[in-house]
């Protein structure tokens, strides 16, 4: 468990990886998220169906390689999470790599940190088994990019490839 004081908000934060007991935090975040940004999140969101999906995709061995990181405030309010997958892969032999996919802060709460927690933290949590670097899916937004340019993606390799998506 990671603890950041925030001394402008006089707020501990935490990290918790996603699991069968703590579905609720997710929930939490998803509906403040389409609260705060209806522009963004324009589904029609059912948190029963929701945390039905989540459960059912935790006990689900075509996710067993997935991860969400959330962000707790002590008041027990999920204000951001990091989505990531490892994926083992017969590329250069064999090997692990990880791909983060989807990175979500609460409006109210960017600016101040907590994405460059999760990010520290999923870091030190790839790094434990052995992975040394990762691949991030960017947004295009400007505060997306904003970010990149501020955390230490300064020094990443930057690759531009189109990701094609096909529906079928």
């Amino acid at each position: 468990m990671f603890n950041l004081s925030d001394p402008n908000n006089l707020r501990t934060q935490h990290i918790q990886l996603l699991n069968s007991e703590n579905i609720d935090l997710l929930v939490n975040l998803e509906q403040n998220a389409r609260l705060t940004e209806p522009e963004i999140f324009i589904d029609n969101f059912d948190a029963c169906a929701f945390k039905t999906n989540m459960k059912n995709a935790l006990n689900n061995p075509l996710f067993s390689s997935a991860r969400c990181m959330m962000c707790i405030t002590d008041k027990g309010q999920t204000i951001g999470r990091l989505d990531f997958a490892i994926i083992p892969s017969f590329s250069f032999g064999t090997n692990l790599q990880v791909y983060v996919d989807w990175v979500y802060v609460l409006k109210e709460f960017r600016q101040q940190g907590v994405a460059k927690v999760l990010f520290s933290e999923m870091e030190a949590y790839i790094k434990k088994i052995g992975i040394s670097e990762y691949f991030l899916l960017t947004a295009e937004n400007s505060e997306a990019q904003k970010f990149y340019r501020s955390f230490n993606f300064a020094g990443a390799e930057i690759e531009r490839q189109e990701i094609l998506r096909k529906y079928i």
